[in-house]
């Protein structure tokens, strides 16, 4: 009895462990494994896109990696696609920009995100690995793209609306940023293009180089005029240097578009028993006709050998190095977009 017993018991564990296993290794709704180690026909021999789907294909560890991963596969064919369309068109039409590289075009196509795209199959292949299929409608994709664009047409006619009371200085900031951003929709109009043949590329190409027009005649009016008291002649030779060096036009007197930078410098020697000190005081001011927007007090210490020239030489140069490390904006006070 006792030995029945043990069997039925035994028997019941075994039954408990084989339901137990059975359970935790079923695979759930719509994830069904692979019955054969033979790849479906939709993985081996994707789906072309149509006239009016495109579709990309991936296999990944898991559904969402491998949804992503098939997102990338579509637009990179699309990417495919738009830079053989560019490079055949680019020696055609005046709007093709060689600036605007096929490289350049294929890394830009490679940014876009595609929201509006479903799952058309999905199968898991093993434990590890899982393949989806994706498709997304051209229209509402190449829709989605021109309202894009055509928002952010609208975000820079705006702020080049407001700029029209503002002081030089930031009208040329934000010309330049705007003009950055317009060059920047080159490759998503030609993307466009060449998605639909019958978008309007040029419209659109001629609001990009009105954009960069405008910042064109803000850079050429604007100026700097460079001033300082006798002691500061190396200070504004040096800050002369720099702006001709990164293209700046100079004044020799202020005029309406001139950012007008002043210099005075003061000097106080330290006597000590080992070493004289001379300390200079850099005071920078930098107005926009009379309102003042920039500046700084520089504090600079040299040795004093008896010649107050030559204290002011060697600070001019130490001064025009870190002018050249840290940029003009952190020399004397402004915030001037320079890249």
């Amino acid at each position: 009895m006792l030995n029945k017993f043990h069997f039925k018991v035994f028997l019941t564990l075994i039954a408990s462990m084989l339901f137990i296993s059975a359970c935790g290794t079923a695979p759930t709704p719509n994830e069904s494994l692979s019955k054969s180690n033979e790849l479906p026909s939709w993985v081996t021999n994707p789906q072309n896109d149509t006239e009016n789907y495109m579709y990309g294909v991936a296999i990944n560890r898991d559904r969402d990696t491998a949804v992503k991963d098939a997102l990338v596969n579509m637009v990179s064919k699309l990417g495919i696609s738009i830079q053989s369309t560019y490079e055949s068109n680019q020696e055609v039409s005046k709007y093709y920009d060689k600036s605007v590289s096929t490289n350049k075009i294929k890394s830009d196509v490679a940014k876009i995100k595609v929201n509006n795209y479903e799952i058309v199959q999905s199968q898991r292949l093993s434990y590890k690995e899982f393949a989806v299929m994706i498709q997304t409608d051209k229209k509402k994709f190449y829709e989605g793209l021109v309202e894009e664009l055509d928002a952010h047409k609208k975000s820079i006619e705006q702020r080049l609306n407001f700029l029209k009371d503002d002081d030089t200085l930031k009208r040329y900031n934000v010309k330049k940023k705007l003009s950055l951003e317009a060059e920047g929709l080159k490759s998503n109009i030609l993307i466009l293009s060449a998605l639909d043949k019958s978008f309007d590329k040029n419209s659109y190409l001629d609001f990009v180089s009105q954009i960069e027009k405008e910042f064109m005649d803000e850079q050429k009016e604007l100026s700097f005029y460079v001033e300082g008291d006798a002691k500061s002649a190396g200070f504004v030779n040096s800050i002369k240097k720099y702006l001709a060096q990164k293209g700046f036009k100079l004044a020799n007197n202020q005029k309406k578009n001139s950012l007008h930078v002043k210099i005075n410098s003061m000097d106080n020697i330290i006597e000590d028993s080992s070493m004289d000190i001379a300390v200079l005081r850099i005071n920078i001011d930098v107005y926009d006709k009379i309102q003042e927007i920039g500046g700084k007090d520089i504090i600079l210490k040299e040795r004093y050998n008896g010649s107050i020239s030559n204290v002011y030489k060697n600070a001019s140069i130490h001064f025009e190095q870190d002018m050249e490390s840290l940029g003009i904006n952190e020399a004397i006070g402004i915030n001037i977009n320079i890249e």
